[in-house]
């Protein structure tokens, strides 16, 4: 009865989601604000007729299982991909989830297993090196995948004619930022909705706005003017001691919260990367330049203005953070998207925002997503790369249809925001996602470089990335010349 009740939840999801099957911004996300309820339902109908035909002519796997390697639950990393908890039927991302384990197993005649590993790297390594077949996709964390990509262990995904990277369930800006020289051995895909909860974004106190009579931040997005400098103007002169022990502490109120790390996030947020590719598909350094000179700038004089921010860290950890916005002691804190939806018991009214851009000339927000995000690879062991490649499109269409709009349509939008304007920056933050190389392999240690500078509220970029470049470029190269040879 289960399974009938389940597989009615997938052809239902399908049917009435708005799923932004037929956007093709950066991040293939949803966004769906500009259409009518007749247009989304044809660009529903249109994308349909679009599924390549792996998803409607199935392999038979002739009832094998089908393994998967995935993250365990840590830290931020809640591992509910493929978790279906019977006590919990009902919760949608549950529901969602079982529904798409049975159409996918239903299709393919195969029984889909995940195992959790908190020791993905050797796990994965151990297991390829012995010529082992158990897995037929790992799904490590960006940096990790990266790692066992560099010796050879996974295959081009691009080569496996079974997956269309085409299609909106793929992460586009994934597979143009992650690829190098035009090989693509991991990515990000609609396979897993964990890399959403890493994204980084803002919420602010909608009490503490009126409060303070300050302008409701959401038109300055709508006009494409929520920049650096306002984000700055709504928060200065915030923080206040509240209880007048003459200490600024975790007990009073502040403008802007965030860690001092996350002026990297900030640079990513004005509209540069670490990295970015030359013609061949090769890294190459892209923040010695003045625009980087800028961004630091102001994020320096933003992070050390005492009226304005303070740390995270000044209440302990995040979670006690949480408690310090809930408390309405906190108007604007940039975080990831996990955090977020822990204060969806919050007594007063909250908003989401992007995070800003550096000025109203910048074309578009970005957000960056976590280096801790779960790529997708194949291993080079697999004995029939096609039939891995199809059932892996499987999941991540079903992850598109069945799986995202759980999370994202009733999770966040529905049971968390408060109000009509949320749904919509959501829709901005998912579509402007990006993920940078250099962030993920940090050539020469260039991701720390920048909380020094908030550190020392001083901007020595210039001499800080001289006594690097040497160290940065030779690790680029020997990166290319290791694909170079094991490939």
């Amino acid at each position: 009865m289960r399974k009938i009740i389940s597989l009615a939840i997938v052809f239902i999801l399908i049917t009435v989601t708005i799923v932004g099957c037929a956007n093709d911004g950066e991040n293939n996300k949803i966004n769906d604000n500009d259409l009518s309820s007749d247009q989304i339902e044809n660009t529903t109908e249109d994308v349909s007729k679009k599924i390549p035909d792996p998803i409607l002519t199935a392999y038979n796997l002739n009832g094998r299982d089908y393994h998967l390697l995935v993250p365990a639950s840590v830290g931020w990393v809640n591992s509910r991909d493929f978790e279906y908890f019977p006590e919990l039927a009902g919760e949608p991302i549950n529901d969602a989830v079982q529904a798409r384990i049975i159409a996918v197993e239903e299709m393919y005649n195969c029984v889909i297993k995940a195992t959790q590993s908190g020791s993905m790297v050797s796990d994965a390594r151990r297991e390829i090196l012995a010529n082992g077949t158990t897995y037929d996709v790992i799904m490590p964390a960006l940096t990790e995948v990266s790692q066992i990509a560099g010796e050879g262990l996974l295959l081009d995904l691009y080569k496996i004619d079974t997956l269309y990277f085409e299609m909106p369930w793929w992460s586009s800006q994934s597979c143009k930022n992650l690829s190098i020289m035009n090989k693509l051995y991991y990515t990000m895909s609609d396979v897993s909705v964990i890399d959403n909860d890493g994204i980084g974004a803002m919420i602010f106190n909608k009490a503490l706005i009126i409060s303070h009579d300050l302008e409701m931040p959401y038109q300055f997005v709508y006009e494409g003017a929520w920049t650096f400098d306002r984000l700055y103007s709504l928060c200065k002169g915030i923080s206040r001691d509240l209880n007048g022990d003459g200490v600024m502490d975790k007990d009073d109120q502040y403008g802007f919260i965030t860690d001092n790390g996350n002026i990297l996030g900030m640079l990513y947020a004005g509209g540069n990367k670490l990295v970015t590719k030359d013609s061949d598909d090769i890294p190459s350094p892209s923040i010695n330049n003045d625009r980087t000179m800028n961004i630091v700038d102001k994020v320096i004089e933003i992070f050390n203005d005492k009226t304005t921010f303070a740390q995270t860290m000044l209440f302990g950890d995040a979670v006690a953070c949480n408690n310090a916005f809930m408390n309405n002691q906190i108007l604007i804190r940039y975080s990831a998207m996990f955090r977020f939806t822990q204060i969806r018991e919050m007594e007063n009214d909250f908003g989401f925002l992007p995070l800003p851009k550096f000025d109203e000339t910048q074309e578009s927000h970005h957000h960056p997503y976590s280096y801790a995000s779960p790529g997708v690879a194949i291993p080079i062991t697999a004995q029939n790369p096609e039939e891995n490649g199809a059932v892996l499109e499987a999941l991540a269409y079903y992850g598109r249809t069945v799986l995202l709009p759980a999370y994202y349509e009733i999770n966040l939008q529905t049971k968390i925001t408060r109000d009509e304007d949320s749904p919509k920056m959501l829709d901005i933050i998912f579509d402007t996602g990006i993920v940078d190389l250099g962030y993920i392999y940090n050539f020469g240690g260039m991701r720390e470089m920048f909380a020094q500078f908030v550190n020392n509220n001083s901007n020595t970029f210039p001499s800080a990335y001289a006594s690097l470049e040497t160290k940065i470029l030779t690790e680029i190269d020997k990166l290319v010349e290791t694909f170079k040879e094991v490939y």
